[in-house]
């Protein structure tokens, strides 16, 4: 028993310092929904539940991600398969966006700036396997060594995947710059 409560402390440990930055890829990977913290919290329980498969060189940020990454993906192949089956009837969003505990505080007011809503814009319309790749080596400063361990291929792979979802990435916010100069060159013309 005390060995537990002494591995569970150590584990505690170990996982706070990182709690943030692993909410912050989930909300990314959620698109902002209420998902997230489900999905962290599933991680957690697994990494705890696997936490002496955690081998000394594996960083554990990494570690935790990859099953970030698994939980995130069942999950979403879980709700395709409900909503095939029977597809969700859901409330309107302004139902639930004027309802008072919906509305963002002071704080997400000043983190969600224009600029970057358009550059989570434009990620979150990559394909899957490019967005991840930016998202774990620009967002989250991953090696490319620790991004092919969660990603589970090869280093080769994740540059060439990384190098073209930065390509892509930059096409789209080239595009959406030239809409807003667009826009903003219009209504100085009127």
């Amino acid at each position: 028993m005390r060995d537990q409560t002494r591995r569970h402390k150590e584990f505690r440990q170990q996982v706070r310092p990182l709690l943030t930055r692993l909410l912050g890829a989930a909300r990314r990977q959620a698109g902002g929904s209420a998902f997230a913290e489900d999905w962290l919290q599933e991680t957690f329980l697994r990494a705890w539940r696997d936490y002496d498969q955690l081998k000394e060189e594996q960083s554990l940020y990494a570690w935790l991600l990859k099953i970030l990454d698994r939980v995130i993906a069942e999950d979403i192949r879980r709700e395709s398969r409900r909503n095939r089956l029977a597809p969700l009837v859901n409330v309107d969003d302004e139902f639930f966006n004027s309802h008072p505990a919906a509305q963002p505080g002071p704080f997400e007011k000043t983190v969600t700036e224009q600029a970057e809503s358009q550059i989570n814009q434009a990620i979150d319309e990559l394909p899957d396997e490019y967005r991840k790749a930016v998202l774990l080596r620009d967002i989250e400063e991953l090696s490319y060594r620790e991004i092919a361990y969660i990603l589970d291929l090869p280093q080769g792979t994740v540059m060439s995947r990384l190098s073209r979802g930065r390509r892509l990435l930059a096409q789209r916010l080239i595009r959406v710059g030239v809409q807003d100069g667009c826009a903003v060159q219009l209504q100085k013309g009127e």
